[in-house]
């Protein structure tokens, strides 16, 4: 894996050497540019400062205090990027009040101005070690003038007094770009292992040490160390790997972001890498669903064989979600159609036909919004490693994100078909259902029906001889007992046939005429509850026999249908238990009631 970074990063650096800076801003506070004379000295009346903050607009101050945007041409985030420290702990400046790398760059805070002064002379000692040896005049030229005039004409500066203590103030030197990377570089190969004790050197002088990237040597902490290894490391990379996993890093890091997230990292195909770089960074494509999808379309025998990364950068740091490698990715899905079952009003029966579509259009009604969020601007986010915030959904969908959505992620961006089974799949929705089913007004029934669905529509998906339904397609089969049971209720002379599923959808209808009778102000479908939490059909068949004793001052039992339904559902007796009848006892309920349609007109 290492070696696919270090490929991914060699590949940037050929291609374009600006991608790892390219769109960034630079930090806020104050920035100030001097330049150099052809002989090395720093020509002082070429001072010129800028303010920027947060979203990147330079501005200056005048004398009344008033901001002025101006523009800049210096691209003091590229600046910043190649003077910048691996961390705090490895500043050049043992005392943590400059924080630059740099002998022509110089970083400290504002609250920071007196202490920096004496810090000068021993920060350009140690960087000096760090610099190519015919640069030491000019660096001491740039020395002097930083001792004996810097600090007074940031003093004078306008712009430095309306920046806030805890500010950065920058100041740069006019040299060559690469002056400044050869310095970096020379740091970076000694500050970017963990730590020097474990460095050994080849016979070719080259130097290998334990990876700072996400790393840490735990000397101090004996309750996570090895107790019973004879090793103290067992792994070294050498330096050109430490600065790949390093720069790999920043652009983990990087605001605003630079790569897509999750990331694919094909192996030995630079033609598809950099087709992921060229349509996030040139194209601004920025969802990996969309990359993928492009890719697809264009190289679709080729999407295999690659690591996926996820990552987060939290307030604690960067955090690696997932990493993981894929053998082939399965992007189209084939013959599933989400059907409309239970006749939602101005609802399509849909094909389903690739794996983001079953995410967007399964996964959130599913799970509430809550998983796959849809934003009021109409964008999505995807918290498949994000905090949920139980705040803002029930008990029941926290749950089932918490435990099922690493099921999910690897089923779509892993094509782990494995992953979701049709136990998962099943008792996501019943749960999502019954918790729908306590908490939905009597007249609200959409997001029940639509759950009822998908059950019923994708189940074979995951479910391929529709264990979960007796062996039944419940997709089809709903609509064909709606019109059974229409023909059952209107003639004297047939009745159920032995079916205890189509028994279970005409329990369901009855239950609702039964609970439509209640004259309750709130009124709620929990009031179903008495009959679905039944798991004997005595048990059952009691509940609806109370049911009709508590309404029967309601109900009409002049109405010819609603006898016949009552009795054929009260004389069946059910083979299977309840509890698997469950879903279908659910369709019958929230589908059009039979009892309640208006007689048709000869």
């Amino acid at each position: 894996m290492i070696r696919e970074i270090l490929n991914f990063i060699k590949l940037i650096e050929k291609n374009d050497l600006d991608y790892f800076t390219a769109n960034l801003n630079p930090t806020p506070g104050l920035h100030i540019f001097l330049q150099l004379s052809e002989q090395g000295k720093v020509i002082e009346n070429s001072y010129d400062s800028y303010v920027f903050k947060k979203n990147g607009i330079a501005f200056k101050y005048d004398k009344e205090g008033n901001e002025i945007l101006v523009d800049c041409t210096i691209d003091f985030a590229k600046l910043e990027y190649y003077s910048s420290p691996v961390s705090m702990n490895k500043a050049i400046d043992i005392k943590k009040q400059i924080h630059s790398t740099s002998p022509y760059i110089i970083w400290f805070k504002k609250e920071k101005y007196s202490n920096t002064k004496d810090r000068i002379k021993e920060y350009y000692q140690k960087v000096m070690e760090y610099s190519n040896s015919q640069e030491i005049e000019q660096i001491n030229l740039v020395e002097e003038f930083v001792q004996n005039k810097l600090f007074m004409k940031i003093k004078d500066d306008i712009n430095y007094e309306k920046i806030k203590a805890k500010d950065y103030i920058k100041v740069y030197f006019d040299v060559p770009l690469n002056n400044i990377i050869t310095v970096q570089n020379n740091y970076l190969k000694e500050k970017l292992f963990v730590s020097n004790n474990f460095n050994i050197s080849s016979n070719t002088k080259e130097t290998f040490g334990l990876s700072g990237f996400l790393n840490g040597a735990n000397v101090k902490k004996k309750f996570i160390q090895h107790q019973t290894a004879n090793y103290l490391v067992n792994n070294r990379i050498d330096t050109k790997q430490a600065v790949a996993l390093y720069k790999f890093e920043k652009l983990l890091k990087s605001k605003p972001r630079k790569l897509p997230n999750p990331l694919p990292i094909f192996i030995e195909r630079e033609e598809l890498n950099n087709q992921v770089l060229r349509l996030y960074g040139t194209k601004g494509i920025k969802r990996f669903q969309a990359i993928i999808r492009d890719l697809y379309e264009n190289k679709s025998d080729d999407l295999t064989n690659y690591y996926l990364f996820n990552w987060s950068n939290t307030k604690n740091g960067l955090v690696i979600n997932d990493i993981d490698f894929v053998s082939s990715f399965k992007y189209k899905i084939h013959n599933l159609k989400l059907q409309n079952v239970m006749k939602l009003e101005n609802v399509l029966s849909k094909s389903i036909e690739n794996v983001f579509q079953f995410e967007l259009e399964i996964l959130q009604p599913i799970f509430n919004n809550s998983l796959i969020v849809k934003t009021k601007k109409g964008d999505f986010l995807f918290k498949y490693f994000d905090e949920i915030d139980y705040k803002f959904c029930s008990k029941t969908t926290y749950l089932n994100i918490m435990n099922y959505r690493l099921n999910f992620y690897n089923f779509i961006y892993k094509s782990k078909k494995e992953a979701v089974t049709k136990i998962i799949f099943y008792r996501i929705l019943i749960s999502e259902i019954l918790n729908e089913i306590k908490n939905s007004e009597f007249n609200k029934t959409w997001e029940i029906k639509e759950k009822l669905n998908i059950l019923f529509s994708i189940n074979q998906f995951f479910d391929k001889t529709n264990k979960n339904f007796g062996g039944i397609n419940m997709a089809s089969q709903i609509p064909k007992y709606l019109s059974q049971l229409r023909e059952i209720i209107s003639n004297e002379e047939k009745h159920l046939p032995d079916d205890d599923y189509l028994f279970a959808f005409a329990a369901g209808q009855l239950i609702y005429y039964i609970i439509y009778q209640s004259q309750a102000a709130n009124k709620t479908h929990a009031l179903l509850e008495p009959y679905i939490s039944k798991t004997e059909p005595k048990q059952f068949k009691t509940v609806i026999t109370r049911g009709i004793e508590q309404y029967k001052h309601s109900l009409n039992f002049g109405h010819i249908k609603l006898e016949k339904l009552v009795s054929e559902v009260l004389g069946y007796e059910s083979k299977i238990e309840l509890k698997k009848l469950q879903p279908v006892i659910l369709a019958g309920y929230f589908s059009n009631s039979l009892l309640l349609e208006k007689k048709q007109s000869n």
